[in-house]
């Protein structure tokens, strides 16, 4: 008897560390599709913060213009809703992004994982 609960017990464990690791290998998509769209989204509000020959008023304006359009046009983002992950994560980044110099917003890119 002893010998069979030990057996479902070391079934049950191996079965809980194979749904864990399944759902590892998910998220990892999404750090994936998500570093798909960030790059070019950071290069392009980096390029846009640097030009210093405009007020910061209009610099706001493109920013602004910038995201609606990368939101809009670029093929990631739906790759990226397709796999699952969290939509709401990925909007923080970006609107992090513009609304300050980027340094403190990778911690919306750890936490970009598949919606619950």
């Amino acid at each position: 008897m002893k010998l069979l609960v030990y057996i479902l017990s070391f079934v049950f464990f191996f079965q809980q560390v194979n749904v864990v690791n399944s759902k590892e290998a998910e998220n990892h998509m999404c750090f994936k599709r998500g570093f798909e769209i960030i790059f070019p989204y950071q290069e392009g509000i980096f390029k846009i913060k640097k030009e210093t020959n405009i007020s910061p008023d209009q610099k706001r304006a493109e920013l602004n213009r910038f995201k609606t359009h990368f939101e809009k046009n670029f093929q990631g983002i739906p790759l990226y809703k397709e796999a699952g992950c969290s939509n709401a994560r990925l909007s923080e980044y970006l609107e992090c992004l513009i609304s300050t110099d980027g340094k403190d917003c990778k911690i919306y890119y750890t936490q970009m994982r598949i919606v619950d």
